[in-house]
């Protein structure tokens, strides 16, 4: 495995393997009790349309680290592994008589 500093990472631009171009990392998002990188939180391209991706409460998008391909001169991101709003979306609650029947 290639070790590759965090603070390498600033500004590197971000690009779907569909040629979507995402923006550019701003920060890392870590989990403090192991330490894994959890999400790439990115300033968005001025060109796309942030409404159906997750984002935070500063319209940074947050890119699951599990969507990462590769890592160069630019971040490929697994298009199908995006996490955008729609995949989020829950179904609703399951109705009772039906969870009983069964």
């Amino acid at each position: 495995m290639v070790k590759i500093m965090a603070s390498k990472l600033r500004d590197v631009e971000l690009i779907t393997d569909t040629g979507i171009r995402l923006g550019w990392v701003y920060d890392l998002s870590f989990d403090e009790e192991t330490g894994d990188i959890l999400v790439i939180v990115a300033e968005p391209d001025e060109d796309l349309d942030t409404s159906e991706f997750v984002t935070d409460h500063e319209g940074l998008l947050l890119i699951p680290i599990s969507a990462v391909k590769s890592i160069g001169e630019v971040i490929i991101i697994d298009s199908s592994k995006l996490a955008v709003k729609s995949k989020l979306r829950r179904i609703g609650p399951v109705n009772e008589t039906e969870a009983t029947e069964e």
